[in-house]
């Protein structure tokens, strides 16, 4: 195993494990990081294996078509998702199938998931929507969901969940749990009145800086170290 794989090997378990404390991956769901200096891709399993007890070893490594090179257990039945787009987009890191709660209900709506909290500027705006009611399990439904993702920052995957994208694991992450707690957000708002959309653009102007994504993922990592092992980043640690 190159150091390059053994590290992402850790940065992708630690970044399932906190994934599946926040529950947004449980039965469902995974997520996959390229492999630095490398065409391989490493995945996270299918269903059926606690997310928050996730390891570096559990991980498969699979090449471009998505067969198993390495890892214990076979990749998800879904993992052309992952291999069609990291194809069409080589400036991605990491791609993560999530069944999150809140965003989901967006999915089977037809009312818009604004964007209404200033950490969800980093999706770019509403995101939009692959349309087709299957699982994707074959390289052609990759393709059709890689092309209503297009550039945008996630697709709404309409009677089925959620794809979120990041050039970082840590840009993915940030994404997939400001989605989740806008989708939540806006639902609670809309019961109550008429929520008011964020001027992205100008939102995003605070929100582009990268230790941004780095803090959130971290922080959430950060909840299963001892006190004394935690690790300071973001805006504030810069200062330091």
């Amino acid at each position: 195993m190159t150091p390059a794989e053994e590290e992402a090997r850790e940065r992708l378990a630690e970044c399932g494990r906190a994934l599946g404390r926040l529950g947004l991956i449980g039965l469902g769901g995974h997520v996959s990081l390229r492999i630095r200096d490398s065409d391989l891709i490493l995945i996270t399993p299918g269903g059926g294996l606690d997310k928050t007890r996730m390891r570096p070893s559990d991980l498969a490594t699979i090449d471009a078509s998505g067969k198993r090179l390495a890892g214990p257990y076979p990749p998800p039945i879904e993992t052309p998702i992952h291999t069609v787009v990291h194809a069409a987009r080589p400036e991605l890191a990491s791609v993560a199938h999530l069944h999150t709660h809140w965003a989901t209900i967006f999915s089977i709506l037809e009312e818009p998931l604004e964007i209404v909290l200033l950490p969800g500027a980093c999706l770019g705006g509403p995101l939009p929507t692959f349309d087709e009611p299957h699982l994707v399990t074959t390289p052609e439904r990759g393709e059709a969901l890689s092309q209503a993702l297009g550039r945008a920052a996630g697709v709404l995957m309409r009677w089925h969940g959620v794809t979120v994208v990041g050039s970082t694991l840590e840009e993915m992450f940030n994404r997939a749990v400001s989605l989740e707690d806008n989708a939540r957000l806006l639902w609670e708002a809309r019961a109550i009145g008429k929520p008011l959309p964020l001027d992205v653009a100008q939102a995003a102007k605070d929100t582009a800086n990268p230790m941004v994504a780095e803090r959130t993922l971290n922080y959430y990592v950060n909840l299963e170290r001892p006190l004394d092992q935690q690790r300071h980043t973001g805006r504030s640690a810069e200062r330091r």
